[in-house]
């Protein structure tokens, strides 16, 4: 069986500065795409360390992915110690070169010498294209070993894996196999898994796989086998049946793309008031290409002026109630929709914490609210985690709620 391994090298990984998320989403993909990984490693950005760690990854491993160090500074060494560990030579390639060149004129900038050797690759290696920055990756086998050098960026890595090295792997490889792939909000992995025991002790031969972040659990269901087609349709009926109710998709979307695709589809504009998220709700739709088209607004009322001021939040409401309560975030959805002119207005309001929270009104309480079709509903939810992990919670959660909201009004 084909066998990948990981090589992050990087000394701010090492360090702990930065996390590794690169390592994380190469082997999620990856393993969901039936490629095996056998080990993860980081090493720091010196020659013999990454040395060793190409030795040790190819004592079980057929690939090594590397990311990080293909930059053009004097410690961005990957594709020069990759070359010594096969024995061979480096070259210039003038197409790339230009390429590079090419990048700084469309961003106005005259290109430093030093990116010169970005241009170099292992002879008769396959150059995997950056279009988002100047460090090319490269592919290169020899004795029946495979190196495949990534950039550090994930902006960079991400396409540079799904639009090279993906379709790469698998004309390499065909690998028979049956898989399905679904998105799963508003239910935690334990209680997801508890759900689905049965299944997994029901169809042992099909591995059921959560990968879980926050606010969303996806499962991939695969078998290797093709001829066990029935069985497979029968296990993916039977997932369907037990967590239908928080099934949103496959992994082709996220909510905020579902959210924006389902507006848009249906003509309905959206405007959204924000106390503890501080924005990051109307992040997340501008992040969807033809937001514009949805969005009329977002604004951030984190004081009580301004939720009074710019939402017409009543001042008795904040006095009686709070302004982390159920009224509030009612007259801020109202408040929003009303001012903006929008068809739906959405609000959130809660305590991320760590302090600011008592005993009736703990860390972690959010109220979010939508006012939609004459309608408006009040949300309250306990989100745990770190002041972030509760932000990014809260966000997820009225994504969903408006999801679900219009499907079900329409």
């Amino acid at each position: 069986m084909m066998k990948i391994a990981i090589l992050t090298i990087g000394d701010e990984v090492v360090s702990g500065k930065i996390v590794n998320t690169n390592a994380s989403y190469l082997a999620k993909i990856l393993e969901t795409n039936q490629f095996k990984i056998s080990k993860h490693l980081a090493v720091r950005d010196e020659e013999e360390e990454i040395l060793k760690g190409l030795a040790f990854l190819y004592d079980n491993a057929n690939i090594v992915i590397t990311t990080g160090g293909l930059g053009p500074t004097v410690d961005d060494l990957t594709k020069e110690i990759c070359a010594r560990y096969f024995n061979e030579k480096m070259i210039f390639i003038e197409d790339v070169f230009n390429q590079i060149k090419t990048y700084y004129e469309k961003t106005k900038r005259k290109m430093p010498s030093v990116n010169k050797k970005q241009a170099y690759f292992i002879k008769d290696a396959i150059v995997i294209p950056n279009d988002n920055g100047t460090a090319p990756g490269m592919i290169y086998e020899k004795e029946h070993k495979i190196i495949i050098n990534l950039p550090g960026p994930p902006k960079e890595l991400e396409p540079m894996l799904h639009h090279v090295v993906l379709p790469y792997l698998k004309d390499k490889w065909d690998i028979e196999s049956l898989k399905k792939q679904y998105r799963l909000m508003n239910i935690g992995e334990s209680d997801a898994e508890t759900i689905l025991q049965p299944l997994y002790q029901k169809y042992t031969s099909i591995k059921i796989a959560p990968y879980a972040s926050v606010g969303v659990v996806d499962y991939m269901l695969s078998i290797e086998n093709k001829d066990n087609q029935s069985v497979f349709d029968r296990c993916c009926d039977e997932f369907e049946q037990y967590l239908g109710e928080y099934i949103i998709g496959d992994w082709s979307k996220t909510i905020q793309e579902l959210v924006v695709e389902l507006l848009r589809k249906n003509n309905l504009t959206l405007a959204i008031a924000e106390s503890c998220t501080g924005g990051m709700v109307s992040a997340k739709i501008v992040d969807v290409s033809g937001s514009s088209h949805v969005l009329k607004e977002g604004v951030v009322t984190y004081s009580n002026e301004a939720k009074m001021k710019r939402l017409g939040v009543l001042e008795n409401t904040l006095i009686k109630h709070g302004a982390v309560s159920e009224e509030t975030a009612r007259e801020m959805a109202l408040g929003v929709k009303s001012t903006s002119g929008a068809d739906i207005g959405i609000s959130i309001t809660g305590i991320a914490g760590p302090t600011g929270g008592t005993k009736e009104k703990p860390v972690g309480l959010v109220y979010s609210a939508i006012c939609f079709n004459g309608k408006t509903q009040v949300y309250r939810n306990y989100c745990v985690g770190d002041r972030y992990k509760i932000r990014l919670r809260s966000t997820m959660l009225i994504l969903y709620k408006l999801y679900c909201s219009v499907i079900k009004t329409l």
